[in-house]
């Protein structure tokens, strides 16, 4: 048998020793420790002795805590848009898929990968607590040079680019035709809302 060896008063980590505790069923000496956090266990000296951090598993908890709080966000509002923009690119079971992740819409990677980065962002680019993000294109993916923060009324009026016109057998998104046409989205929609025909509006109307 190997010599024993006392850790009485030992540290080890965030645990003191107290005493010995007996051995368990295999013949391991125990030992009752105090953690700095107050609470006292009975561990095997192995555990003590062996490398990494030790402690009651306040530092596991801890650890798992903050994760799972990212960087203090967790239960903001930052923080539900944040998930709310994750879920709707990425998982089918969300009943607004369809019209994100469905069309091929993703979150940017650095967004994706950290709240903390995206909060940064939305702090530094006017977030407030009565605004929502808003894609400028809608048909463009959630990352910062296609981002905004925007009143409702804004975001509605935002919506319309979404709109599909078909012209000549060709079907695209307002969005899309400016980009094809080189023409701005507010004028197209100004003249829809004033009554113009589809051809009319993007300019493609047969010249008589």
């Amino acid at each position: 048998m190997g010599r024993f060896r006392d850790l009485t008063g030992q540290v080890f980590g965030s645990l003191t020793v107290v005493e010995r505790r007996g051995s368990s069923r295999f013949g391991q000496a125990m030992w009752q420790c105090r953690c700095s956090c107050g609470a006292e266990s009975v561990v095997v000296g192995a555990f003590l002795t062996s490398r990494g951090g030790k402690s009651c598993g306040c530092l596991a908890r801890k650890a798992t805590s903050e994760r799972n709080y990212v960087h203090g966000g967790a239960g903001t509002r930052l923080y539900r848009i944040w998930l709310g923009m994750k879920r709707r690119t990425a998982d089918p079971r969300r009943n607004n898929y369809h019209r994100y992740g469905g069309r091929g819409i993703t979150v940017c990677e650095e967004w994706k990968d950290s709240f903390a980065v995206f909060r940064d962002w939305a702090l530094a680019n006017g977030y407030r607590d009565d605004l929502s993000i808003d894609r400028i294109d809608n048909d463009g993916n959630y990352e910062p040079g296609n981002c905004r923060w925007n009143s409702a009324k804004a975001q509605s009026n935002n919506t319309r680019r979404n709109v599909f016109l078909t012209v000549g057998g060709e079907t695209h998104t307002v969005a899309e035709w400016t980009r094809k046409l080189g023409l701005q989205v507010n004028i197209i929609t100004k003249r829809l809302g004033l009554g113009w025909s589809v051809e009319r509006a993007l300019g493609l109307e047969a010249v008589a």
